[in-house]
């Protein structure tokens, strides 16, 4: 049938058309144009075309079989977008009167095309995800291989410690180079054992002085009170054998051998509440030159009778400190009870106070036979007790 006759479209004819073209190919999609490219009719819905010509150009070029295909036209459900078409003249009246304009692979065939294309690019999507995550969860137990290994090496260093106990320098492997926090966590392990070592030899160092301490205070304690019980037990004895001077001279050795006795446990319970921290400090202003010149004072008649000259000097002012001066008083004592007892008679112990903005300074120098070198290092430590030595030659 003519579908286009005196210049009217012949509707049926190209309905009947369509329907055969979209039965053999489902993808074709028939307008009629005239020679303007104006879209004259359709098989599709009017609402679904959204241009009304088409360009004339590619059909031209189409129609004179000089160019190379495909070659691309419009699509008028597809606005801009181009696609392979197909063409042929209509006649009449052996004149050109329009087109039959075929576009193949129309909006049904994008339609599929588009869904493949999001179905291929969803699969590398979901390809590229799966991907990553394996590679995530491979780097992760990588990761977590090593961060483990190296924690379990430090399980095994603790382990072994335990197992090996305080009495052992354990020493751990480091990586010179580390930094982070396994590295960190190691380091400050090693630091702890060391530590916890060390602590160990100085309780065992300690334990070993305070038994040489009871040993060396026993037998100080031993001396006196077996002189006194053995005067004590003469005058028990032989009291009606001994005359008065002699019973005289008996008690006044057991008095004194009791006065040292009474003076060793003194220092006992003295020792015991500073090595227990219970001693309470009362601290208050005190003129520190009348306080030297008192204990001086009370060892002035044992010196005269060990022939030893006792002497102080004073540099500067007389100087007031806030201290407890029971405690200074103690150390003060001390200091020149060691004197006496360590300078040969004839000679002199000096007790010399300087005074500074910053501090005082007392020093007791005597003229005894000194302390020897290999004493010097261990003047400081709790529980020494010194043997006797020849004079040094310092």
């Amino acid at each position: 049938q003519q579908l286009i006759h005196s210049g009217q479209v012949n509707k049926p004819a190209l309905q009947e058309l369509a329907h055969r073209a979209m039965t053999i190919n489902p993808s074709v999609e028939i307008y009629l144009i005239d020679t303007k490219g104006l879209i004259l009719g359709q098989a599709m819905p009017p609402e679904s075309v959204v241009v009304k010509t088409v360009s004339m150009e590619p059909i031209k070029k189409f129609l004179a079989e000089s160019e190379a295909l495909p070659i691309f036209g419009d699509d008028p459900r597809a606005g801009k977008e181009n696609k392979v078409f197909s063409v042929s003249p209509i006649l009449e009246d052996g004149a050109v009167v329009g087109y039959l304009y075929a576009v193949l692979g129309g909006q049904k065939y994008e339609s599929i095309r588009r869904a493949v294309e999001d179905s291929f690019i969803l699969q590398i999507g979901l390809a590229t995800v799966i991907g990553s995550l394996l590679l995530a969860l491979v780097a992760a137990l990588v990761i977590f291989f090593v961060l483990t290994r190296r924690l379990t090496g430090l399980q095994r260093s603790i382990e072994e410690f335990q197992q090996k106990g305080l009495s052992s320098n354990f020493v751990l492997d480091i990586r010179e180079s580390g930094q982070d926090e396994i590295d960190r966590l190691a380091v400050s392990f090693q630091t702890m054992v060391t530590r916890i070592h060390q602590q160990f030899e100085a309780l065992q160092h300690m334990d070993k002085t305070r038994r040489e301490l009871i040993a060396n205070v026993s037998h100080d304690l031993r001396t006196p009170l077996a002189s006194l019980q053995g005067y004590i037990e003469t005058l028990i004895i032989k009291k009606d054998e001994l005359d008065g001077a002699t019973r005289q001279h008996y008690l006044e050795i057991a008095y004194k051998h009791s006065n040292r006795l009474n003076s060793l446990i003194a220092e006992l319970f003295e020792l015991a509440k500073l090595d227990s921290g219970d001693i309470e400090l009362n601290s208050e202003n005190f003129s520190l030159v009348e306080l030297v010149y008192d204990c001086v004072q009370d060892y002035e008649l044992q010196a005269r009778n060990r022939s030893v000259r006792l002497s102080v000097q004073v540099d500067g002012e007389n100087p007031f400190v806030y201290a407890d001066i029971a405690l200074i008083q103690r150390v003060l004592q001390n200091l020149i009870d060691n004197a006496l007892r360590h300078t040969p008679p004839g000679r002199e112990i000096m007790v010399k106070l300087r005074d500074s903005e910053a501090n005082a300074t007392i020093e007791v120098i005597d003229t005894g036979k000194g302390i020897a070198k290999h004493e010097i290092p261990h003047i400081f430590e709790r529980f020494y007790h010194a043997k006797d030595n020849e004079p040094s030659e310092e």
